[in-house]
């Protein structure tokens, strides 16, 4: 609840400020702009007799109110606005008419469109709060009927909308510009093999130093041009990290054990996040530098597209920004880090194992619950399998479960999971579970799906065989011409455009392979009772091929699997395309009533995405009860706090789209 509080014989009401300034270079220029703002907010709270609490200011750095997400500004989707205009919901209505919300002007409360920007104008209004714009002390409140006043409000709207619209399509002009120069500097006939290590600082891998310079080049005519760009080099100490990290992919050491390695060697890291750095390394980290050519100096610059759609769920049309290629390969753009030889045997090496579900098929990698099951704080659930040495001769291994944060000290506290006894438990609680009953509607949409993706998959297959077979016809027509003395530059044009098509596909591809991995048509039945006698059997053959039966069947019948492990809770969590939320201890010792349930969730009445956001609030919820997080002591109080949770999220849900 927000603390709106104030003594009332000695003010008239309370000021809330908020302040907001785009872009890094005005948060660098000693924090003027939000002391102007601020301080404007504080003058107008003195004259006017208005109480003002410091905890009570809110400000946006560095958020343009223009950056728009569907065209809804994002100061409104997230940020100090929106936890403000959160906050100021809680505050009784009663009290509402003494609350003034400062802004300098109207750019500071939005830059959307000026319809969207009165809209939310209006509705602020009409909820009982006054606000106020500093520049000109003009107060708006819902009582107004001063036809001037909410006209001028709607003429510095579409002025703040227009100033920002036009300085965007400077920004993005420009932008365009010198990416048509780099285009041509690294790809036309003229100038390729020329220039290296120059361009744009879009982006730029963490490993690459960029020093703003004078770029000196001929033109097309063989005019002498110059443009502002940037020179490219090596931050040589991130070098040397990175051609470990290479060393060790090529000696076989997965993502896992290479982050381990670097962080008990206290190597530091240098991958950003979107606030700080990160204190430890990751596999996200590892994974980024294997995914382009960057360290080879390899890459494409990118460009972004507006995209219409239509959102069914609010019945609206929006925008979104989609990101294309918008080049082709650029050449030893940046410095190398690697040489490609060692990045081509390291890339040989992930060839070699390509994905987890590769992995998972190998003989002392299969196990049940395969991309299937995490840990309740997140994580990966990570399987080690050691084979026991013995004088019978006999295939045995030990194997045990464990969370990957917890393997890397990344705040999880799991303990290992003794896997044969795990599985044990799971099976036993399974095979009192009627699931083909429960799943008897599911066959038939799956198959559908299956059937429109591997439909998809086969187009954009041809299309890639098409391509590729062009890319061969047009370099054939590209040295024809120049052997014959001809100017090829014609070639060179589709070459490119071939090139980015044949990139495109193979991200569509990709995209399509994994959406059809996770919605293969529905097998039969899978006698999971008469399995259990093969996990037992003393032929490991067996044991696994009937894991993987019984792991292929699973995928297709639970929605959400995670186990806790920790020193003092050790139960599993499991949910169903029913929509029960059921829960067990797998360790006696930790049995309880409370840690065994079965609640069924009703959500008839709302659509997928609002539903699967519930099922994940109840999830979570259910969750912290096991782990004594709530009051909840016995199964009777944990059916009682699942209908609080699912009544205030279905109010919350009807709040934002009434």
């Amino acid at each position: 609840m927000i603390d709106i509080s104030f003594d009332k014989t000695l003010f008239k009401g309370i000021c809330i400020p908020y302040a907001r300034f785009s872009s890094e270079q005005q948060a660098e220029i000693g924090r003027k702009s939000l002391e102007r703002q601020i301080g404007e907010a504080k003058r107008y709270a003195i004259q006017n007799d208005l109480f003002l609490n410091d905890d009570l200011i809110f400000a946006d750095k560095g958020v343009s109110g223009y950056a728009l997400q569907g065209g809804v500004a994002k100061t409104f989707e997230k940020g100090q606005m929106f936890t403000m205009l959160s906050l100021l919901q809680k505050v009784p209505a009663e009290e509402r008419q003494n609350v003034y919300i400062t802004f300098h002007n109207f750019d500071r409360f939005s830059r959307m469109s000026p319809d969207e920007a009165q809209k939310h104008f209006q509705e602020i209004l009409n909820q009982g709060f006054n606000i106020v714009t500093t520049i000109d002390d003009c107060v708006y409140t819902r009582k107004d009927t001063d036809m001037d006043k909410m006209v001028l409000s709607i003429i510095h709207m579409c002025s703040a909308h227009y100033e920002s619209e036009v300085k965007s399509k400077y920004v993005l002009d420009a932008y365009q510009r010198k990416r048509d120069v780099i285009e041509y500097l690294y790809n036309s006939p003229s100038q390729k093999g020329k220039h290296k290590h120059i361009g744009i600082k879009a982006y730029c891998p963490t490993w690459i130093k960029s020093e703003e310079v004078i770029y000196k080049y001929e033109d097309a005519d063989g005019n002498e041009k110059l443009e502002a760009l940037y020179q490219f080099s090596i931050d040589e100490d991130k070098a040397k990290v990175i051609n470990k990290i290479f060393d060790m992919k090529i000696a076989g050491l997965g993502h896992t054990k290479i982050c381990k390695q670097l962080n008990d060697s206290g190597v530091d890291t240098f991958q950003k996040g979107n606030y700080r750095k990160a204190k430890k390394w990751h596999i996200f980290s590892i994974h980024n530098l294997f995914k382009n050519e960057h360290v080879i100096g390899h890459t494409f610059l990118n460009q972004r597209r507006s995209v219409d759609f239509f959102d069914e769920e609010k019945n609206q049309f929006k925008t979104e920004q989609v990101k294309q290629i918008a080049t082709a390969k650029l050449h030893d753009y940046y410095p190398y880090v690697v040489s490609e030889d060692k990045f081509r045997l390291a890339m040989k090496t992930l060839e070699d194992n390509k994905s987890s579900e590769t992995r998972s098929e190998g003989k002392d990698k299969t196990h049940l619950f395969s991309q299937l099951m995490k840990c309740s704080c997140g994580g990966r659930m990570v399987f080690k399998s050691t084979k026991k040495k013995n004088v019978k001769k006999v295939d045995d291994y030990f194997e045990y479960l464990r969370c990957e944060r917890s393997i890397l000290n990344d705040g999880c506290e799991a303990e290992n999971i003794n896997y044969k006894a795990f599985e044990q438990q799971f099976v036993k609680y399974a095979r009192h579970i009627d699931i083909e009953s429960i799943v008897s509607d599911l066959s038939e949409a799956l198959n559908d799906e299956y059937s429109l993706l591997s439909g998809k998959l086969s187009n954009a297959l041809k299309e890639q065989d098409k391509a590729k077979l062009k890319a061969t016809g047009l370099s054939k027509t590209f040295n024809s011409a120049i052997n014959q003395g001809l100017d090829g530059s014609f070639v060179l044009d589709q070459i490119g455009e071939n090139d980015k098509r044949l990139a495109q596909l193979a991200i569509e591809i990709a995209d399509l392979e994994r959406e059809l991995r996770s919605a293969k048509p529905t097998e039969a039945k899978v006698e999971i009772p008469t399995l259990n006698k093969s996990l037992k059997s003393p032929n490991f053959e067996k044991v696994l091929e009937a894991r993987k039966e019984i792991n292929s069947y699973l995928k297709t019948k639970i929605r959400w699997l995670e186990v806790c492990s920790t020193k003092y809770h050790k139960f599993v969590i499991v949910c169903m395309v029913d929509n029960k939320i059921r829960t067990f201890s797998y360790q006696d010792e930790f049995a309880s009533d409370l840690m065994f349930n079965s609640i069924k969730i009703n959500t008839d009445s709302l659509s997928k995405n609002l539903a699967d956001g519930l099922m994940i609030q109840l999830i979570q919820a259910v969750r912290l009860s096991l782990q004594g997080q709530t009051e909840v002591i016995s199964n009777n109080d944990l059916i009682k706090y699942i209908v609080e949770v699912k009544r205030r999220y279905i109010l919350d849900c009807e709040s934002e789209f009434s």
